[in-house]
């Protein structure tokens, strides 16, 4: 008798488990659901470059990298982002607008060497941290 109380309480601390945690899960994401694009991208956001330096010869590429995040450190897709650059820098968008994971990939090139503070923004917003990459 004490095996068959114990499968039945067990049964329901189951079910009230399931139970709350899917309600917890439907209240959460109908709270936190936007369709609007909310400012807190830009201090949750980073920029990568890598390699840091390269050579000054045209050909030699330093690939920046952001990755667009939304408050809770997820991708956000389908945003334009924009570098902000030197005019002596040629800038190739491999792929400008974000993807599934929030992320913007660009290469850059240059012949006049020089260190160069890069930065992006979106829709007008700068992200806070910047690049330095040199060109020697």
């Amino acid at each position: 008798m004490s095996k068959i109380l114990t499968v039945l309480f067990l049964l329901l601390a189951l079910a009230a488990t399931v139970f709350l945690i899917y309600r917890t899960t439907s209240l959460s994401s109908k709270a936190t659901g936007s369709s609007s694009l909310s400012s807190d991208f830009v201090n949750n956001s980073y920029l990568f470059a890598s390699p840091l330096q390269a050579k000054a010869n045209g050909q030699e590429i330093i690939r920046v990298t952001a990755f667009i995040l939304d408050n809770r450190g997820l991708g956000i897709p389908n945003l334009l982002v924009t570098l902000e650059k030197s005019a002596n820098l040629n800038l190739v968008a491999a792929q400008d607008v974000t993807d599934t994971t929030g992320k913007a990939t660009f290469d850059l090139t240059t012949i006049t060497r020089d260190k160069y503070s890069i930065s992006a923004a979106i829709n007008g917003q700068s992200l806070p941290q910047k690049l330095t990459l040199n060109f020697n």
